[in-house]
């Protein structure tokens, strides 16, 4: 038999050369099972870091958010909150059972028309507690009412006060001191405790930096420089059309004659100075020969007219001074 070659000699590290023959026989042409569960604990191990060290980071956005917080309304909220809790005490009160008209000696003169106030117009049932005070002044917008019933312009804005813009003219709805001071409510900071994403977080951060630099100075502004409170009641009626909720919307309402209280509160006097139960309701001719054919314009000529109405009865009520 013949003999066998001789075996080449192997230049190197056996170990690299047993590492190329298992590769080359197919050892490692799939993944084991005791790679895959290393790849699966590493993802783990990666992920819950990231989470953990974004959860610390976002508590401690969170954190620092509330502190601020929490320091405006030790100031801010000292002087907001006495005069919400006042006018929202009075409000309920005037939903309850009305007391009879009153007209003060102090008003019969009309004089609160020319002087700077604020402004809440409610549905009745949404004036018997806080929560519903709150909610339905978001609703509370300028009408014909106040145009009718009051002569005050915002002077800042007749300067050229760009800042003055933000309540055009006065009487100054109290849905604006609502919002503005919006970031004071316990409803506020749960979303911010509740926030679990940076973006979510920016929001709040966003909202707190804007109410802080402009809209809560000018609140509290015109709430100092206000001499009365204007509020209006308006009672339920049975003519008024529901929404698909079943809900009356206080555009329906107005809409349609119906019973309304009108108080005027001094906050000088600390008193209500008039107390009247009249009805909102008017009619209109329209000039020329052609009807109004759009079914929206003619339903807010028709609640400009109503409120108008309620204004004059007002008006006249309270008999101005010889």
């Amino acid at each position: 038999m013949p003999a066998e070659p001789p075996k080449r000699r192997q230049i190197g590290l056996q170990g690299v050369h047993k590492a190329r023959e298992m590769r080359v026989a197919g050892k490692y042409a799939r993944p084991t099972e005791r790679m895959w569960l290393g790849a699966g604990l590493a993802i783990i191990a990666l992920v819950g870091g990231y989470r953990y060290f974004s959860s610390r980071s976002l508590g401690g956005e969170k954190s620092d958010l509330v502190g601020k917080r929490r320091a405006i309304d030790l100031t801010v909220g000292a002087e907001w909150k006495p005069l919400r809790d006042k006018v929202e005490r009075l409000t309920m009160d005037e939903a309850g059972a009305f007391k009879g008209d009153l007209v003060d000696v102090s008003a019969m003169g009309l004089s609160f028309r020319d002087q700077p106030g604020i402004y809440l117009r409610l549905q009745l049932q949404d004036a018997t507690s806080a929560a519903g005070i709150r909610l339905g002044a978001q609703g509370s917008l300028r009408d014909a009412f106040t145009s009718c019933l009051l002569r005050t312009t915002n002077a800042p804005l007749a300067r050229g006060d760009v800042d003055a813009s933000a309540f055009p003219e006065q009487p100054w709805n109290l849905r604006q001191a609502y919002s503005a001071t919006r970031i004071l409510t316990d409803e506020w900071k749960h979303e911010v405790d509740e926030s679990d994403d940076s973006l979510r977080l920016r929001v709040f951060q966003q909202q707190y930096e804007k109410a802080v630099a402009q809209e809560i100075p000018l609140a509290i502004d015109i709430l100092k420089r206000a001499h009365f409170f204007l509020l209006v009641l308006d009672e339920p009626s049975p003519d008024a059309a529901r929404n698909d909720a079943g809900v009356t919307t206080p555009e329906a309402l107005q809409l349609v004659p119906h019973d309304a209280r009108v108080v005027v509160y001094d906050f000088k006097r600390d008193a209500v100075v008039v107390r009247l139960r009249r009805s909102a309701a008017g009619a209109f001719m329209p000039a020329g020969d052609r009807p109004i054919a759009d079914p929206e314009t003619r339903d807010a000529v028709q609640r400009q007219v109503n409120n108008c109405s309620l204004a004059e009865a007002v008006t006249v009520a309270i008999k101005p001074l010889k």
